[in-house]
């Protein structure tokens, strides 16, 4: 049992179409049940209400530092604060950690093949009849996260976030 709430970034990562958002808003419900304040910073709909839409290494990178500044500012007052986002560069990760009060790394880990089954926004199958890059290529997975989900759906990732939180 969650009894003192601290302000914490739960970031959740993982591939395009992994079951980031499906993962929080899990989270979010069994976060709620315990009657504490949550926070839900999508990056698509960050994106979307700041007008975020430069995709390019400089574009993300500005993107990220706002994102995690936001967390940040949402957790030091006392919000746990869940980022799906998935920030292919470990470097953007580990630079939010460095600004919040508290921080959680989750890592969704949904096959590749699962992945591109998904594809919500057509980013695989554009990739694959583009013969382009998979948008996966570039992205770093956690080196050592504090969480492993393994989809959306995890019950068990999700009971892991929570007892991380109470300590």
């Amino acid at each position: 049992m969650i009894t003192s709430p601290r302000g914490t970034v739960v970031w959740i990562t993982g591939r395009p179409a992994s079951g980031k958002s499906t993962f929080a808003a899990t989270l979010r419900a069994a976060v709620l049940a315990r009657g504490l304040s949550c926070a839900v910073l999508d990056s698509d709909a960050v994106r979307e209400a700041l007008g975020a839409h430069d995709y390019s290494e400089s574009g993300r990178h500005d993107f990220y530092q706002s994102l995690g500044s936001l967390a940040a500012l949402l957790a030091r007052q006392d919000l746990i604060v869940l980022v799906p986002a998935t920030a292919h560069r470990r470097a953007y990760r580990e630079a939010a950690r460095a600004r919040a009060p508290r921080f959680l790394e989750v890592f969704v880990s949904t096959p590749l093949e699962e992945c591109a089954r998904r594809d919500p926004k057509g980013l695989y199958a554009r990739a694959r009849s583009q013969h382009l890059e998979l948008p996966t290529a570039d992205y770093e997975p956690p080196a050592q996260p504090d969480v492993v989900a393994t989809g959306g759906h995890d019950e068990r990732a999700v009971a892991d976030v929570l007892v991380a939180l109470a300590r």
